[in-house]
Formats: structure tokens, sequence, C-alpha cells
């Protein structure tokens, strides 16, 4: 079985934080979005991962200490990398063709943006699975219509008026990707208006028309990292789910520190006089003295000083002595109380 992970757009939507790495790449509790994903996927499927296939934009973003740090997510699951380049954003069909030569045999497609909890389970005796999540405001999503037996009748881009509140959370599985591969290298061909795009979904539902039988199953939970505030939230939700993990004794405490779980604290880390938590995540080599931080994320190198923060961000290398509520402070960057 095969991953193909598409993930060569810029994530504008949650810069600053997305300037220095990809989304993907962005940590929670310690490990990157794509490799939850990842997890949750293979910890559930029933079947042996061969290969991961990431599909990537250019060079000079996606350098190869991004292709290193993804070779050493697949590694941890015993599968190849295998990396491929989409150099112009012409839609998610698009993207899966760029790994054109690897689209053979029983695949996963899963957005790398992505994350779940629930069950990734295979049907054998059908052509392809689509997973899904009930949501409140369909027209926002490309959304399946289900037939009695739960077999995908329709797969609609955003539809105006209602058709099902089912929504496609970014992860199918196709017992052979070659015949997508023929249905999007078809759709290639076509001359798009402008603003359109060549998209996955349009394939799928040409292997409908043509009585390939999907069915859909539904995740119990489906969190959107877009940006910074929904990055946090589903921080939270991974947070709690995990929260038998959370650490309190590899950091240094030093005078008056209160612990309030769920918080997930990283190496090498000094909290002096201050409460942490709760739904905290703290990188290594981080320093904490005077403060009062909840929901927060704080990544590696990080100091902050006589501060008050909740719902906020804290990129890698960064120094923060002020009271904000509220803040997010990209990599590298400096603000002291007196500025």
């Amino acid at each position: 079985m095969k991953i193909f992970i598409p993930m060569a757009g810029k994530g504008t939507r949650l810069r600053p934080f997305t300037l220095t790495q990809p989304k993907p790449l962005l940590e929670i509790i310690h490990k990157p979005i794509v490799e939850h994903l990842i997890n949750q996927i293979i910890s559930t499927l029933s079947v042996d991962i061969d290969e991961i296939i990431y599909i990537l934009g250019d060079e000079a973003y996606f350098n190869s200490s991004v292709v290193d740090s993804l070779t050493l997510i697949s590694n941890k699951y015993n599968a190849k990398t295998k990396v491929y380049r989409q150099l112009e954003q012409l839609g998610t069909g698009h993207a899966i063709m760029c790994a054109e030569e690897s689209l053979s045999g029983p695949s996963i497609i899963a957005y790398a943006d992505t994350m779940i909890q629930g069950k990734v389970e295979i049907d054998p005796d059908v052509d392809g699975m689509i997973w899904v999540k009930k949501v409140k405001n369909p027209s926002s999503y490309g959304v399946v219509n289900l037939d009695e037996e739960l077999n995908v009748t329709q797969l609609i881009e955003k539809p105006k008026n209602f058709i099902s509140d089912l929504a496609v959370v970014g992860i199918y599985y196709f017992k052979d990707i070659s015949l997508i591969r023929d249905e999007l290298r078809t759709h290639l061909q076509d001359k798009l208006p402008p603003g359109k795009e060549y998209l996955l979904n349009h394939g799928i539902e040409k292997m409908i028309e043509k009585r390939k039988i999907f069915k859909s199953q539904e995740i119990d939970t489906w969190m959107d990292c877009g940006t910074p505030k929904l990055l946090i939230e589903s921080a939270k939700i991974i947070m709690k789910s995990n929260e038998g993990l959370s650490s309190e004794d590899n950091f240094s405490k030093q005078g008056n520190v209160k612990i309030n779980h769920p918080v997930f604290i990283g190496k090498n880390v000094i909290v002096k006089d201050s409460t942490i938590g709760p739904y905290v995540s703290v990188g290594e080599n981080c320093i904490i003295s005077d403060s009062i931080i909840e929901s927060t994320l704080i990544y590696n190198n990080v100091k902050v000083s006589n501060a008050t923060i909740q719902s906020s961000i804290l990129g890698s290398n960064t120094i923060y002595d002020g009271s904000n509520k509220e803040i997010f402070l990209g990599d590298y960057s400096q603000i002291n109380n007196d500025e």
C-alpha cells in the first residue's frame, strides 16, 4: 500500500509561522501535523504501508531539510520515501498527476494539513473509499450523497443548494489508483476557465459514473489547521486525547511552579515562578519565568518572561517579555516589555 500526500501549498493563512517551514511540518505536542495524519492512518490500517509519496512545491521553499524531515517520518513507519514536485498550483488533481509514474496499485491519498480522529478502515470489496464528516455549512466543502447501502452516488464541490451535510475530509482509498490516473489524465487535457482548477474529485466523479463502487466512512473528529486560531483549537483536541502522556517530570522547576494539565514540555526546559496550562505545548530548550500561560503553542528555543498569555503561538527562537493576552510571534522575533 502507498500513501500519497500532496503538500505543495505555501500555507499563507498561517503566516508568519509558515514563512520558515511548510504548514504540515508545524508541530503539535512535538510531532508535525503531517506525522499526526500518517500515524492515525497507519495505526488503524490492517495492511502495511510500503511507500509514502510526498508531492512538494518548489525547492526554494520545500528544500532539502524539508525532504530530510519527511524522510525521517517515513522511516519511523518502515516506509520508503518518494518526492515529486508540483511547480504550478493547478489543483488537487494536477498535484496527484505530478506523481503519475507512481500511480499504480492500492493507495491512499491524504491531504497533508488534515488531522483526524477515528478509525480508517478499508473495505477490500470496493473500488474506493471516501472519508467524511458531518458539517454545519456544507456549501463550503466538497460533499457526498449516498444511497441506502452507503455507496457514494454523487461527489459535488461546494454545492449552492443542499445535497448532503457529509463533507469530504481529504482522505481517499483506491483499490487500484491507476483508474483515477486515467481519468485525471483526460481531465488535464480540458481547457479550464480562469480561476478553475483540476480537481481530484472530478476524476472520482467520472469513476462513479462508470459504476465504480465508492463507500464512505465517517470519522469521529476532523481538525482544521488553516489559521493560527484554528491550529490552537486543533492542538487542544490533540492534547486532550493524549492527556495521559502529559509531561511534568522532565523539566527544571524553580520557585513556585504550577502545572494544569494537559501540558506537554520538551527537553532542557526551565520553568520559574510560573503557571503553565491547561492546553500548553512547550518545545525544547525554552526558559519561562514569571508568567501565566494557557492554550498556547511554544516552539523550540523560546524565552518568555513577565507574560500573561492565552490562545497564542510563539515561534522558534523567539523572545517575549510582555503582558499581551493573545499574540502570534513568528520565528526569530523579539518583543520586550519596554518597546
